[in-house]
């Protein structure tokens, strides 16, 4: 019995890493709203610090993304959904990156950039949602990370009765 099969198994590590951004992101943009609506600073710290995780996680998954590229093929629509997600996912890191910038330089934020940071956090998760249906697109529909040809050389190696 091998140990963890299922990594052993994959094309490209991206899936490991795409799920954090996702977590933290959306953590994000829940904890400042309920840091506006509370008036809780202490909530709106919490908020930049899952941006802040959430960003740095999305650098490792754009990374494993550029490098999971060669499983697409090289033409056709798998191919063309793929430079969606990129193009989305790159937008939308860029987004989180300026929005840690202005958290970091901007540690006690009054009313107006509070808003324009839960503004960037809405439309961060909003890019992020687009994006990652891009994805979830490219592997369900286009199976891109999935190694086919292993489970058909099993089938025939093991023919079901």
């Amino acid at each position: 019995m091998e140990f963890l099969p299922g990594l052993k198994g994959m094309l490209n590590y991206h899936a490991v890493f795409v799920h954090f951004p996702i977590a933290f992101w959306v953590g994000a943009l829940l904890f400042e709203v309920i840091a506006m609506i509370r008036k809780n600073d202490e909530l709106h710290r919490m908020a930049r610090r899952l941006l802040y995780l959430g960003t740095i996680a999305a650098v490792a998954a754009v990374w494993t993304g550029l490098l999971a590229e060669g499983s697409v093929p090289e033409a056709g629509p798998a191919h063309e959904i793929m430079e969606i997600h990129r193009l989305l996912m790159l937008i939308t890191t860029s987004l989180a990156a300026g929005l840690c910038l202005l958290a970091a330089f901007n540690r006690q934020m009054g009313g107006g950039l509070r808003k324009l940071f839960l503004l960037g956090l809405v439309v961060l998760a909003g890019l992020l949602a687009v994006g990652a249906d891009r994805g979830a697109q490219l592997v369900y529909q286009y199976a891109t990370g999935v190694d086919l040809s292993k489970e058909i050389k099993e089938q025939k190696q093991h023919p079901q009765p």
